[in-house]
């Protein structure tokens, strides 16, 4: 058994009826991911796994939103957002990775300004203009590959 497929045999367990409500699971396994799982996902498991990974991101961040901490749910959501770069820029990823990747972060930027948005205080204001900011220097920086990978 390697090392990504323990991981998605733990990770699985959250999402079994009855567990989901043990959050210290879902914690350590979005904390604890190999970082090989973002270095070669060739192979259905690794990608599966990469699907759990984020989706748990996001729910992570639901429920810091839920418990009344901001800046614990926007760390999920930048976590997951600077993996997707970090997928993008990697040399040896193919281009439909790529692809998956530019279009996943498109959707994940979005997922922030909202959060950013619905957000009282003042600092979150400031934190969505940094953001578009941010991301269009970074997507700047991709030499338009997202507008090559937009008719597939």
């Amino acid at each position: 058994m390697t090392e990504i497929s323990y991981w998605l045999d733990g990770i699985k367990i959250w999402f079994q009826p009855n567990q989901s409500q043990n959050i210290e699971i879902l914690i350590d396994h979005v904390n604890l991911v190999p970082s090989t799982l973002f270095e070669n996902v060739d192979s259905d498991m690794n990608s599966e796994a990469l699907a759990y990974w984020f989706d748990a991101c996001q729910r992570l961040s639901l429920y810091y939103q839920d418990q009344g901490d901001p800046e614990k749910a926007f760390s999920y959501l930048q976590f997951a957002y600077a993996k997707l770069q970090g997928m993008i820029c990697h040399p040896s990823h193919r281009d439909d990775i790529k692809r998956w990747s530019l279009k996943k972060i498109d959707r994940m930027i979005i997922v922030m300004m909202e959060f950013c948005q619905v957000q009282q205080e003042n600092k979150w204001q400031q934190e969505s203009i940094q953001l578009i900011n941010l991301h269009v220097t970074f997507m700047k920086d991709q030499n338009n590959l997202n507008l090559v990978y937009r008719n597939d």
